[in-house]
């Protein structure tokens, strides 16, 4: 098998992880510096960044704390009996305790990295967690064997978890040219830019998600709708497929409150149909 004939969407049709990221999941219009608090616009689109995710989660909120703060290095911007936000470069998580009783929710984000220090972040990475192991037909010869490439995005990332499950991801777009000098540190961490979805029908959210917000199919030439947005930020309309079956700990994706405010033109408010999501656009300060 040719790794070069394999597309972002091949690897997603044909392989258990891909599966996931299709069931998941990239010109720049932001420029970085070296501080994740310092974002400059280059020019203006329908929509800037992911601002915030509001989840839900049934592990304590200490050991959530442990993970975020202690490990990745973010700062708390608020914390009460059962939430708490921490702080990820230009955007921020919140995490809403719940009963273990009504479930254990998991999902799907992204962090944006400097696009030149992938391997850099991988380092620095494996000295406090785990990263998941990549499948063959989804590596890049010239990266380490648990480094993603994302071919039809131009992208190279690593996945990991969090103490409550969540399926995180380092990815380095490319396309950003927002790269940085020096080792990787939390300071790297620049945004989230990516949140998925469980949905039933994948285009049909995707388009309303265009419709509302005016968010493009991710990348522009695909046909197939389920990553709305652009290198900066992607909202990702997943179904609710089976990830791992292969492995020793298969997961299934399932539908969990979610909600996401976006930076953008216009104020305006979707929730899904028939599901427990919300995304709110803020207008920018111009």
């Amino acid at each position: 098998m040719k790794d070069s004939d394999i597309s972002r969407r091949a690897f997603v049709k044909n392989t258990s992880l891909g599966m996931m990221l299709i069931a998941l999941h990239p010109e720049s219009c932001f420029a970085y510096d070296n501080h994740p608090k310092n974002i400059a616009a280059v020019n203006l689109s329908k929509f800037d960044l992911i601002k915030n995710i509001r989840l839900l989660t049934s592990t304590s909120l200490d050991k959530m704390k442990a993970f975020y703060v202690d490990k990745l290095g973010f700062s708390i911007e608020s914390q009460e009996d059962a939430e708490i936000t921490f702080i990820a470069g230009v955007s921020t998580i919140t995490f809403i305790k719940i009963n273990p009783n009504l479930g254990n929710p998991w999902y799907h984000f992204a962090f944006n990295i400097p696009e030149n220090k992938l391997l850099r972040s991988r380092r620095w990475l494996l000295e406090r967690t785990d990263i998941i192991p990549t499948p063959k037909r989804a590596r890049d010869p010239k990266f380490p064997d648990d480094v993603r490439h994302f071919r039809n995005w131009n992208a190279h990332s690593i996945f990991f978890w969090d103490p409550a499950g969540n399926l995180l991801e380092f990815i380095a777009r490319h396309d950003l040219k927002n790269g940085t000098e020096g080792e990787f540190t939390s300071n790297d961490i620049l945004n989230v830019s990516e949140i998925a979805f469980v949905v039933d029908d994948q285009q049909g959210e995707s388009e309303k998600l265009h419709d509302i917000f005016g968010l493009d199919v991710y990348p522009k030439n695909s046909n197939f709708w389920w990553a709305m947005g652009d290198e900066k930020g992607l909202l990702l309309c997943i179904p609710k497929r089976l990830w791992g079956e292969n492995t020793d700990t298969p997961k299934r994706f399932k539908i969990f409150k979610t909600e996401a405010t976006i930076v953008g033109l216009d104020n305006k408010t979707y929730s899904f149909s028939h599901f427990p999501y919300q995304v709110q656009m803020t207008k920018r300060n111009i």
